[in-house]
């Protein structure tokens, strides 16, 4: 199930109410690059104009595919928040073998370094590397403020292996891929990379990119499809806007470890995200969401899938945030927002994982349709702790949320493990043990309530018909009763 999740998403009807597929033609995978191939392809971009025109008109406030991106913003600035924290380090190179068909660049101030172009479109100017034909590109090496700048032919696939970069710019994104099919960053295994861009960018005009679009929104910027792969590290920090950002769709294949602190978003594909074998990612944002796709008006697009991996994000918005769907296969996660929900789409789906959640506003929250198939989750922070606007069912799994309110929406359409979806008949303070035991006394569930709570939602296959009582602290608060004809109890009697 794990390697189909993606597909098996599709065909839950009741759930998923539009048509998807397991893959698109927009969304090939990157690894059908072949650079020989591509040899021959240039963009008339750099061979006829090779100069690319910097405005000194400066960008205070980054401009915004729609205004999700910016919501519940209230400083712009990158999270100051102590929770997540990390040392950038110095670049370091992995082993890597490249092949014949490869360019080799070597990046140094005012010295870049490109060898074995042949015929491809490459040139240098100051700190920037300006790439105009596909194929595959090895770097390695520091710009202290440069770029590497990509303007293929719309049919042109670009790689980049990264084996021990680093790279910052004052005046735009460190990586820009402006125009082409797609383009794959490679992380060799061993290696780590360091990105990051400062707080106020330059207009730049490239080719038919002109003033009125040319701002990237992101320190690793593309305005096609992106995959990230390999199994080696990187850092980003995006001082002025997102961290990782595509207009299109971003994949994220191999087991790489990823580290991101962005003012607004860390990781957005605006037509969608799909992290496929699993990795590590700590995820910091200011004002954003640590996961984000949002484009509207396509029921293809807009989506996030996870099949596996360990994150960690303390952001300002929500964790993980879709317009159409959000699916998770597996994986680890401990979340922490600001603001804004843990999980937010309108159809939210979970198959498996383990999740810790502090929440400023809702834990899980589901516009039209929640589905908990299995998985374990700890809440311990949230509004509400599971939200279900218009049909929310659970299978299986061990679920125990504390939340400060209560509504009708937290209660499940249908339930196939017994749970309790309760509203206190009086606040417990934050600090308080909370926990759901059995009438001789064994504890089920327990958890520290990190805010004052109003409601609480217990579910898991270990519990059975009978008796239960909620206890705070080693005081029995109220009785539920779970009897074999109804598997959902509202009611906590005093």
């Amino acid at each position: 199930m794990k390697q189909n999740f993606w597909k098996w998403t599709c065909a839950a009807a009741a759930f998923t109410f539009f048509a998807c597929s397991s893959d698109s033609s927009s969304t090939a995978p990157a690894e059908e690059l072949s650079s020989s191939s591509q040899s021959q392809e240039s963009s008339s971009s750099f061979t006829e104009n090779p100069s690319v025109e910097s405005s000194n008109s400066s960008v205070e406030n980054p401009e915004k595919d729609d205004p999700s991106d910016n919501e519940n913003a209230d400083t712009d600035t990158l999270s100051t928040s102590t929770w997540l924290t990390w040392d950038v380090p110095a670049p370091k190179s992995g082993t890597y073998t490249a092949p014949d068909s490869a360019v080799m660049v070597s990046l140094q101030d005012e010295n870049i370094s490109v060898t074995n172009a042949g015929t491809k479109s490459v040139s240098v100017s100051g700190n920037q590397l300006l790439i105009g034909s596909g194929g595959l590109y090895v770097l390695s090496g520091n710009l202290s403020d440069g770029q590497i700048l990509i303007n293929v032919i719309k049919t042109a696939k670009v790689e980049l292996v990264l084996n021990g970069v680093q790279i910052h710019n004052s005046k735009n994104a460190p990586i820009f891929f402006v125009e082409g099919d797609k383009v794959k960053l490679e992380l060799v295994e061993g290696s780590v990379n360091v990105l990051s861009d400062s707080r106020h960018y330059e207009f730049m005009n490239v080719g038919t990119y002109t003033e009125a679009d040319s701002v990237p929104k992101a320190c690793l910027y593309s305005r096609e499809d992106m995959t990230i792969g390999g199994n080696g590290t990187l850092y980003v920090t995006g001082n002025y806007n997102n961290g990782i950002h595509t207009k299109a769709d971003l994949v994220i294949k191999d087991s790489p470890k990823i580290y991101v602190n962005a003012v607004n978003n860390a990781l957005k594909g605006k037509g969608s995200v799909r992290i496929k074998e699993g990795g590590e990612y700590y995820l910091r944002t200011g004002d954003g969401s640590g996961i984000s796709s949002d484009k509207v008006g396509n029921l293809e697009k807009g989506r996030i899938a996870i099949s596996t991996g360990k994150f960690k994000m303390d952001v300002g918005n929500a964790g993980v945030k879709a317009t159409n769907l959000d699916s998770i296969g597996n994986g680890t996660f401990e979340i922490r927002t600001k603001n804004g929900d843990a999980f937010h789409a309108e159809t939210v789906q979970i198959f498996e994982g383990d999740y810790s959640i502090e929440s400023g506003d809702e834990a899980f929250n589901a516009s039209k349709n929640l589905m908990l198939v299995n998985g374990s989750a700890e809440i311990t922070k949230s509004s509400k702790p599971f939200i279900g606007s218009e049909n929310f069912t659970i299978s299986e799994g061990r679920w125990f949320g504390l939340g400060g309110g209560f509504d009708s929406t937290m209660i499940p359409k249908s339930a196939e493990i017994f749970t309790a979806v309760l509203n206190l008949s009086e606040e417990v303070k934050k600090g308080a043990e909370v926990s759901i035991q059995n009438e001789e006394g064994t504890v089920i569930l327990t958890a520290t309530a990190e805010k004052n709570i109003q409601s609480i939602f217990a579910a898991t296959s270990e519990f059975s018909a009978g008796q239960y009582k909620v206890v705070i602290d080693s005081q029995t608060l109220c009785s539920f009763t779970f009897d074999a004809s109804n598997k959902i109890a509202t009611q906590c009697v005093n």
